[in-house]
């Protein structure tokens, strides 16, 4: 196993690959979810919803959060970041960007649908911490 490289991070996250989300509430509970992501300019974009999701209130609420992104198939890839994620302005594009990843049509439905609601938010994390690993390299 070796760590990989800035270039093949880069082209890991840009394959359409669920995240966890980890999160951790007011009383110190932890949480994770699964969500869609967007790797751009060594950056993440998330999306979710302020008070219709635990994950957006905990990150209002200043809770960091820890991400993994892992391949499901051998020999097995992960990323996996920590940070602070800004909650940064909604816009249509961005939310196509996130959600035309996982699929042309369904992601303009689903961010039409998005755009109508008051709550969603988009974050910006810039990593503070970021571990890699390829079982298929030899370190």
């Amino acid at each position: 196993m070796a760590e990989m490289d800035q270039g093949e991070i880069d082209a890991f996250l840009a394959e359409p690959r669920l995240c966890h989300f980890a999160t951790v509430n007011a009383k110190g509970h932890p949480r994770v979810r699964p969500l869609w992501f967007l790797w751009k300019d060594g950056e993440f974009w998330f999306t979710t919803r302020l008070r219709r999701r635990f994950t957006g209130r905990d990150v209002a609420g200043g809770s960091a959060v820890a991400v993994s992104i892992a391949s499901e198939t051998r020999p097995y890839k992960a990323v996996v970041a920590h940070g602070s994620p800004e909650v940064v302005d909604r816009t249509r594009e961005m939310l196509l960007a996130i959600s035309t990843r996982y699929g042309e049509a369904p992601g303009k439905r689903w961010t039409a649908m998005a755009m109508r609601e008051p709550d969603r938010i988009l974050y910006r994390m810039k990593p503070e911490k970021l571990f890699s690993w390829d079982y298929g390299k030899r370190g």
